[in-house]
């Protein structure tokens, strides 16, 4: 039998989807902050005859439950909890928010202010544009663009061919806040559906840390069947790092052993 151990750190965490040809890696949390597996029972007392203490107690019910907060976010941890497909390096749309410029003066047949755009080389096909005042918020209103016209005061315009937002003239030299779509051919996206209900994985967490006879203790927890529950979060703060949460809970993986999974303790002489 393996000698107690002392607990040092936090390891890492792996889980697999389930399939008839074999597990598929979903995860691997290798920047841990904590990981808690708690082992629950629950126990009704049963009573007989007038004596204060109970004659025999009735398990109800065993719950073990996983838990792990890592330092990195990635869409895999997502895909867990949601069930969600993952489509990787894809064309996708972008929004850019918050887009700050400064109307110009362009002399043609007719003076307009006009804006150059950050991302104009590769806008959406629908940019959607929006359009603000810095300085009072007023929103502006996108009208067709006509060559050689300038819009009212309180009006903009999208020139496709110069790639250009165009203004009225009286704006030249204020400052204006713009939201646009803009196209990345490199984005990976994860699906949320109506429908869709997280998959059954299977999960491994493994320990291993130096002792202070200079051996290596490790643990190693396996448990076969998992299913995700309770509340996944994109926690952003100011000035404070995000880490996100997984929740899981086992299920009866129905084997004809009856296990569930495994806790094992080992010894070995270096890091494994």
């Amino acid at each position: 039998m393996a000698k107690k151990m002392i607990i040092k750190g936090v390891g890492t965490f792996m889980a697999k989807r389930l399939a008839k040809n074999g597990g598929i890696e979903v995860i691997t949390l290798g920047t841990l902050q904590n990981l808690r597996i708690n082992f629950n029972t629950e126990i009704e007392d049963i009573f007989g005859g007038d004596g204060l203490f109970p004659i025999d107690n009735l398990v109800r019910s065993k719950t073990i439950e996983i838990t792990a907060t890592d330092a990195k976010f990635d869409l895999a941890a997502l895909q867990l909890m949601m069930g969600s497909s993952i489509r990787e390096g894809v064309s996708e749309t972008l929004w850019v928010l918050g887009e700050g410029q400064t109307v110009a003066e362009k002399i043609g047949t007719v003076t307009v202010g006009f804006v150059d755009l950050d991302f104009a080389s590769t806008l959406a096909p629908d940019p959607s544009f929006s359009v603000r005042l810095k300085d009072t918020n007023k929103l502006l209103t996108q009208v067709p663009y006509a060559a050689d016209t300038a819009p009212e005061a309180d009006e903009f315009m999208f020139d496709a061919t110069s790639k250009q937002l165009i203004f009225n003239p009286s704006l030249k030299g204020m400052d204006v806040v713009i939201n646009y779509k803009r196209q990345d051919t490199n984005v990976d996206v994860a699906d949320i559906l109506v429908d869709e209900v997280p998959f059954p994985v299977s999960v491994v967490h493994h320990g291993s840390f130096l002792q202070k006879d200079g051996t290596y203790a490790g643990i190693e927890t396996e448990l076969y069947a998992c299913r995700a529950r309770g509340t996944f979060a994109i926690d952003t703060q100011r000035a404070a790092a995000s880490a996100s949460e997984v929740s899981l809970v086992v299920i009866d993986p129905e084997r004809a052993d009856g296990k569930l999974g495994s806790v094992k303790l080992y010894a070995a002489t270096s890091h494994v």
